[in-house]
Order: structure tokens, then sequence, then C-alpha cells
């Protein structure tokens, strides 16, 4: 069974819905471990990340435990923690930009970076310990990242409005140069000379800024998609985790069945577009009312079932199922958006999404 751990970007808002500049102050009062949660980008984002986690029950226990501490240490510096892909009112500027050099760098050579950088994303750590057969992942995920942003997309509402998109933070990073698919690189030396040239070019400081939708960590020994908005409650984030871990457990095993690594054949997914690009782009628009979408869903479920125990087969189909009746983050969070009167209700409503059904209000 390869392990997994998941990293989860939040905002911090006011009452009002503006953002909350006091993430150094909430990561101190959250009173986690060392490294599990910590400022982002943005001095009003935070990001937890879990330990290695090898089933679902201890992966949804992590997530929980990790955004109670960051949700009491966002309440004790006067915010509310809320899990969507951009701020729902308005976002800061360069000013508000963390007081590490590293942001401050990245700010300073990429000046729509802080606007950029107001949009949280979960991103999901698989380990691979081989690395010519994590880059042949790479490969083998790229036909189904449009169906795990389909599911996941979950910024729908920014500037105080309905923006028409389901992620308009995959919309709004396409500026970055480095966001996009990964390419199909035959090994480890194809995709370091990748990155390298990305580096050279002047698209990206280092190897933690290529922001590629699925990419190898500079970090780890792990695949880490990257495609997902913050997902807006646990279960959602748990039930991406089990998609992306039986994903890649899938093209492991096939790969370790071929006599030489291949990049594998896209599959036939009925995407609307001719290329992933153009897939990712209207599930960004359309999330799960894109063209094929729920099929597409249906498909990768089937897909990796075979890699997947009895019991989590029925925990990932139970998630799906609610996903069916209720929508995607998006779909939910228009929802919230419509029975509520004032920024303030919005954000409380987001905020009770965030947390743990067993403490949510």
């Amino acid at each position: 069974m390869l392990t997994m751990g998941v990293e989860e970007e939040f905002l911090l808002l006011d009452q009002d819905g503006a953002v909350a500049p006091v993430a150094e102050e909430a990561v101190r009062r959250g009173g986690a471990d060392d490294g599990e949660l910590q400022p982002e980008f943005m001095s009003y984002q935070l990001e937890t990340a879990t330990p290695v986690c090898r089933s679902l029950d201890e992966l949804h226990a992590h997530l929980s435990r990790l955004r109670r501490l960051a949700a009491r240490g966002a309440d004790q510096a006067g915010a509310r923690l809320v899990s969507v892909g951009v701020p729902p009112f308005h976002s800061g500027g360069y000013d508000q930009v963390s007081a590490q050099p590293r942001y401050l760098e990245l700010a300073r050579r990429y000046p729509f970076g802080p606007r950029m950088g107001a949009a949280c994303a979960c991103q999901v750590h698989v380990g691979v310990p081989d690395p010519d057969l994590r880059v042949q992942v790479l490969a083998g995920l790229r036909p189904w990242l449009p169906t795990l942003l389909a599911l996941t997309a979950n910024s729908v509402i920014s500037h105080g409005a309905d923006t028409g998109w389901s992620s308009d933070r995959y919309r709004s990073l396409l500026k970055w140069p480095s966001f996009r698919p990964p390419r199909q690189w035959r090994g480890q030396r194809g995709y370091d000379r990748a990155v390298q040239r990305l580096i050279d070019r002047g698209a990206a400081m280092d190897p933690g800024s290529v922001y590629l939708l699925a990419r190898l960590s500079a970090r780890y020994p792990t695949v880490e998609v990257r495609v997902a908005d913050a997902c807006l409650t646990v279960d959602d984030t748990v039930l991406l985790a089990a998609l992306v871990r039986g994903l890649v457990t899938t093209i492991v095993e096939e790969q370790h069945q071929r006599p030489e690594p291949q990049p594998k054949p896209k599959p036939k997914l009925d995407e609307p577009g001719a290329t992933v690009q153009s897939g990712l782009l209207h599930a960004a628009h359309y999330g799960l009312d894109a063209g094929g979408k729920q099929v597409a869903l249906d498909r990768l479920f089937a897909h990796i079932s075979p890699t997947l125990s009895t019991d989590e087969r029925r925990d990932v189909e139970r998630r799906l199922d609610v996903v069916r009746r209720e929508g995607n983050g998006a779909d939910r969070q228009r929802e919230l958006w419509a029975s509520t009167g004032r920024p303030s209700e919005f954000v409380e409503a987001l905020a009770d999404q965030a947390l743990p059904a067993d403490i949510a209000a």
C-alpha cells in the first residue's frame, strides 16, 4: 500500500469577509507540532501538512485534527478559517505578502504574484520510491487531471459575486508560466532538465516554484498532485486523496507489468476538447456540469477499484454518492451564497463547512 500525505491551504477572513493578515499569530496560537501548521505566501493564508498516512481513516483523523487546530488559532487571532480556492470578497496586495525572504523574492520577481498568491489549493502526495517510476506516474496522471479538477472545483465566489467559474482559482493562476500539466518525460533526467529550463528562462525561481499541476516533490520521494482547489470539507479532501492514491497505485502496477517503461496511452474519457489543457479549462468553468465529467468520475472509480481494499472501495463509493447528490464544493458554495443575506453570514457558513463534522455548528 502506497503512503500518502496532504497539504491544505486556508484563508483567514474577518467577520465581514475581508482578508485578515494574521497567519503568523494564528499559527502560533494553533499549537500544532513543528511543520504541521505554517504561514503561506500571503499573510492571510496558512497551510496544514499531515504526517505520512497509510489508511484513509488515519488521514481523516489527521486532517480533522489539523483543521481544528488551525480554526482555533484563527479564532484566537480574531479571524475565521475557511477552505475555498479564492477570497470571496477582496484579496490583499504586495503589502500583505508574508514576511519570509523566499515569498518576498517571489513577489519581487513576479509582480502579479500577490494577487495570484491569494489562491488556495489542496496538494496530495503519494510515495513512490523510484524516481524514474515517479516520472512515468506523471504521464499516467495527465488524462485524469480534468476529472480531478471538476470534482474539487471550489472557488466560485470572488469580489462579492458569482464569477461564473467553478474554479476561479484555476482561471486566475493561468498567468503563472509553469502552471500547466506535466509533459510525458521518459525518466528523472528528462524531468530534471525540463525543470532547470523553466528556472533558466525565468519561469520559476527554484524547483519549489515550478507549479506543474502534478510534479515530483522537491522535498520528498513523492508524486505531488496540485490540480485541486482547497476542499470545502474534510470529507472532500479524503475523497480526493483516495482517488489520487488509487490512480498512482494503478499506474505503478501497470508500469511494473510492462517490459520497458512507456508513457501510458490516454484512456478514452470523452473529454470536451482535444487536449488535456482544454479539458482542464472546461472543468474549471463548468465543474461537474462539464460534458461527460460525471461519467468520467465513474470511469475513474472503476479504473482504480481493483487497487482498493473492500473497505476502501465502500468508503470511496459512499463519498462519491454524496458528490452525486450534493455536487462539488462550487455547487455547495453557490447554495450557501444564495441562502445567506450578508457577507458575515456567508463567512460563517464557509467556516462551519471547514470544521470537521463532529464540531461544526
